[in-house]
């Protein structure tokens, strides 16, 4: 599902589009709008084809319901062809007033108070170039105790296509360190200096120039805008010919026109690719976190197969009072072992391939450790003439040999599912070794007699 390089051949056309000739400039768009509109269906395709993969188990889903989630607002988003606008910023920078004005509408909670934005607020603004605004409000970054907020604020601004930067003086330096963290090539960053009725005509200029040189690596130049989104009432003071004053408090008016002149702009030229990049980019994402964690549960639920499956073998070796013969018997454990593992690794395989895997990983055991294989015959011969506690000892030892043995086998057959049912250009033999290698043997021995003698015990 990776379209990485087709999205950025796409960016590429659209950020350098010839305005010299409207004619040609016309061409231009039309393919670009083509190339998006064949990239947006192929996105969605996959994302569809992710919700609706059968080769994932049931269980597993429900482990990952967070990430299907995410993927099933991204069909929403490019199926209505929504563009999400996230602003951001700290608190009390009037993060919320500014989303408001630019409805407006009161639609978000605003407060004089630090951190009345607590969870993350969306509404639906307005349409523009067949597509529809989400706006999206996040807790402000530097709350006290607000990590979780501060986290919620990151999360939104990742799956953001345009993002409103809000300040509301010269940009600190903890400020910068929040613009570089959450600054991506595919997310269009709008700083916006916020409350300006509070500043002079000489203070803009200064303000504007410092931000230009603060921001000029990460910020395009005319992604720099100012507005005032919830002005306070000015006082003015008349005084009459007799001394006398009189106070007046005059409402200032709401002006966003410079953030909306910035949204239109971007929307008209590079809206729908933002949108379809976007998702695009997030979808690759959340397939990654997907395709780990599946990895990371296969990988635990191998594990238990794996150690069922040994103890088993090794209970059985321990208890089996036939010299020799009761590793034979035991062999047949291990091939319902690798047939399991198969399912657990959604490769299943018929009971010959199973024998044959089992005995070409045997081969390979064997080659690498014929002492123990020696010492685990001579442990089965010798419980038929020890008695006593001594033979429970022996039988625990041979017992925790078997154990070993199948963990083994197990380890190695993991790792032929994990290449897809194969041994990659090392082959089998290499591959045994490098798990023989990293195994603690001592460890596992230990451990597996432990359990083995506790049986016997009961």
């Amino acid at each position: 599902m990776d379209l990485h390089k087709r999205w950025q051949k796409i960016w590429q056309k659209w950020r350098s589009k010839s305005t010299v000739k409207s004619t040609k400039s016309s061409a231009k768009s039309d393919t670009s709008e083509n190339l998006t509109e064949t990239a947006t269906h192929k996105t969605l395709d996959s994302l569809k084809a992710l919700l609706e993969d059968t080769h994932i188990p049931a269980a597993v889903r429900m482990q990952l319901h967070e990430e299907y989630q995410q993927v099933q607002q991204l069909v929403d988003k490019l199926e209505n062809q929504h563009v999400h606008i996230v602003v951001f910023g700290k608190v009390s920078s009037g993060k919320s007033s500014l989303l408001n004005a630019l409805i407006g509408q009161q639609v978000f909670s605003t407060s004089p108070l630090h951190g009345e934005t607590k969870t993350k607020a969306q509404s639906t603004w307005d349409q523009y170039n067949d597509q529809s605004m989400i706006v999206i409000d996040t807790p402000g970054t530097d709350e006290v105790d607000g990590e979780e907020r501060q986290d919620m604020a990151h999360k939104a601004a990742e799956i953001a296509d345009i993002i409103l930067f809000v300040i509301d003086g010269d940009m600190t330096q903890s400020q910068m360190q929040q613009l570089q963290l959450i600054a991506q090539p595919n997310t269009q960053i709008i700083v916006v200096l916020n409350k300006i009725d509070l500043y002079t005509d000489e203070e803009l200029i200064d303000l504007k120039h410092s931000l230009s040189e603060k921001t000029k690596d990460i910020i395009l130049p005319n992604n720099i805008v100012f507005c005032s989104a919830a002005p306070s009432p000015q006082l003015l003071i008349k005084e009459d010919k007799s001394g006398k004053q009189t106070r007046q408090r005059i409402n200032v008016k709401v002006d966003v026109s410079q953030v909306k002149e910035r949204l239109w702009e971007i929307l008209e030229k590079d809206g729908k690719t933002l949108t379809a990049l976007n998702a695009s980019l997030f979808a690759g994402e959340i397939s990654r976190k997907i395709a780990k964690k599946i990895t990371k549960l296969r990988a635990a639920a191998a594990e238990k197969v794996v150690t069922t499956y040994s103890i088993a073998k090794g209970i059985g070796v321990a208890f089996n009072p036939v010299p020799v013969a009761d590793l034979l018997i035991a062999a047949g454990l291990d091939v319902a072992m690798i047939r399991k593992l198969s399912q657990v690794y959604g490769l299943p395989i018929v009971g010959k391939e199973a024998s044959k895997l089992s005995l070409t990983i045997m081969a390979q055991i064997v080659a690498l450790m014929g002492a123990v294989w020696g010492i685990n015959l001579l442990s089965s011969a010798l419980k038929t003439v020890s008695v006593g506690l001594s033979t429970t000892l022996t039988a625990g030892a041979q017992g925790a040999l078997a154990y070993y043995a199948t963990y083994l086998v197990g380890k190695i057959a993991e790792e032929y599912f994990i290449r897809g049912k194969s041994w990659g250009k090392q082959g089998p033999k290499q591959v045994a070794k490098e798990i023989v290698n990293s195994l603690d043997k001592n460890s596992i021995l230990v451990e597996a007699r432990a359990q083995i003698l506790a049986k016997i015990k009961k």
